[in-house]
This record gives C-alpha cells, sequence and structure tokens, in this order.
C-alpha cells in the first residue's frame, strides 16, 4: 500500500496555462466554475491560481477575446494559471482536454449571460 501511495506522489508529466481574462471579475469566475469539481484519479492534480500576466516566455497563452470586455491592464488579477501535474501522459492530456471543454462552456456562458 505505501508503494501505491509512493507513486501518486511522484508526477513527471507538467504542464502550466495562463488563461488571460478581461477583468479580475471574469478570471476569478472562471477560477471558481473550473476548480469545483475534483480530479476523479489521484494520478491527476490541478492547481488555480490568479496572476497579473502570464510569462513572456510561455507559449501556453490564450488570450480570450470573445467575451466582449475591453481589456483592463491595471496591474489586477486578469491571469488564471492551471497548472496540472500527472503520473502519465495519457492522465495529463485527459486533464487538460476536460478542463479546456469546461472552460469553453463557461466562456460561452460568459459571453451570453455576462459575468
Amino acid at each position: 500500500a505505501d508503494a501505491a501511495a509512493a507513486a501518486y506522489d511522484v508526477r513527471p508529466y507538467k504542464c502550466t496555462v495562463h488563461l488571460a481574462l478581461p477583468s479580475n471579475q471574469y478570471a476569478q469566475y472562471m477560477k471558481e466554475v473550473i476548480s469545483v469539481d475534483q480530479e476523479i484519479s489521484h494520478k491527476v492534480i490541478k492547481n488555480f491560481t490568479l496572476v497579473k500576466e502570464a510569462p513572456a516566455e510561455d507559449c501556453n497563452v490564450i488570450e480570450d477575446s470573445s467575451v466582449g470586455v475591453e481589456k483592463e491592464d491595471g496591474g489586477e488579477l486578469r491571469v488564471l494559471r492551471i497548472q496540472f501535474e500527472a503520473t502519465d501522459a495519457k492522465m495529463l492530456r485527459v486533464s487538460m482536454s476536460t478542463t479546456y471543454d469546461m472552460i469553453n462552456v463557461a466562456l460561452k456562458c460568459f459571453q451570453e449571460f455576462g459575468a
């Protein structure tokens, strides 16, 4: 049992995604919406953090222009950073795919009903 538990502590597959949103309010709502459900397996961990901006060297930045709100760059926390860690590549892919699906639904709701 201890060996199995130790195996879950090692998560060599990692990815960080930055989702830039128009305002802190949108970023906070997105964080609340997609962080509600826990992963169904202990093989994946997701961490959600609001940050001011994504690192310049990061190639996984999604800039959302579909919400239709003018961007406010006054130093507010408007970027949602999602950090994935998984025990294997398949679990990382499944978790990221599911998260992107939830982001897509949330953005459509924001666009339709506002935040």
